[in-house]
């Protein structure tokens, strides 16, 4: 999984990602949010993050922990 994988997001509005990706525990009015989007095979979790900037995505990064997020 890689974060270009992602880029398609770029510029979409908090609705249509909600449509995309679900609500997930993300407070709506919220800059960033986050989502599981998958495990590593030593069970890292691979968190994406969504960055917003005036109401439309900025900012998409991958990142992978062993902490909840």
């Amino acid at each position: 999984m890689k974060k270009e994988d992602f880029n398609h997001l770029m510029g979409k509005t908090r609705h249509e990602i909600t449509e995309e990706l679900g609500d997930g525990f993300n407070f709506f009015t919220n800059d960033t949010w986050t989502y599981q989007v998958g495990n590593t095979w030593i069970g890292r979790k691979i968190i994406l993050s969504i960055d917003f900037k005036e109401g439309k995505v900025a900012a998409v990064d991958l990142y992978k922990t062993f902490n909840r997020s």
